[in-house]
């Protein structure tokens, strides 16, 4: 059996890392199903649990977050465009998947005006439905850079402290 493809997402501001997302994508895509299917929700929350732990709690989350992925991909699939899995590349050797350094952000604080979107040159913000910055793809962001952090007025972008690059730096590797 094949691996199967392995994405990161951003769900109610933490990383979670799905297995199979692709695969699903290819399946309900390939059974005809439409993102504004009235169920797609549950076919797409079911298809994940095949191979992911979703907590209850967090359902609603995920709903939404895979609904809008499953959108982009629909979007994609019926212009003819062809989808190749994401590949985030290595820093300091390490899978950029692995390293930590990505913003988060403050909803409460966010008011919107999208400066993050305009510094970033790595697309890894998105304004939401309510008009909100989020983070859709955070392993897209520079390690090290804090521009977006920079950039927002309000304070509602939060970066990880650099000390903790030293950790992953070559030649600095610590065990535990």
């Amino acid at each position: 059996m094949a691996a199967l493809s392995y994405r990161m997402l951003m769900i109610d501001g933490v990383p979670a890392g799905l297995l199979g997302l692709a695969e699903l994508f290819d399946a309900i895509y390939e059974a005809d199903h439409h993102p504004d299917d009235e169920n797609i929700g549950e076919v797409l929350i079911q298809g994940l649990r095949k191979h992911n732990f979703i907590p209850k709690p967090a359902i609603a989350a995920y709903n939404q977050v895979i609904i809008r992925e499953f959108r982009t991909y629909y979007q994609k699939r019926t212009g003819g465009s062809d989808l190749v899995a994401q590949d985030y590349g290595t820093w300091e050797g390490y899978p950029r998947e692995n390293i930590p350094w990505f913003p988060t952000i403050s909803g409460e604080l966010c008011d919107g005006c999208g400066k993050c979107l305009e510094v970033c040159p790595k697309d890894v913000f998105t304004i939401d439905e309510i008009g909100k910055a989020v983070v859709v793809e955070p392993f897209l962001c520079i390690v090290g850079c804090c521009f977006c952090k920079s950039a927002c007025d309000p304070g509602a972008i939060l970066m990880p402290n650099r000390e903790m690059l030293d950790h992953y730096r070559h030649g600095q590797r610590h065990s535990t």
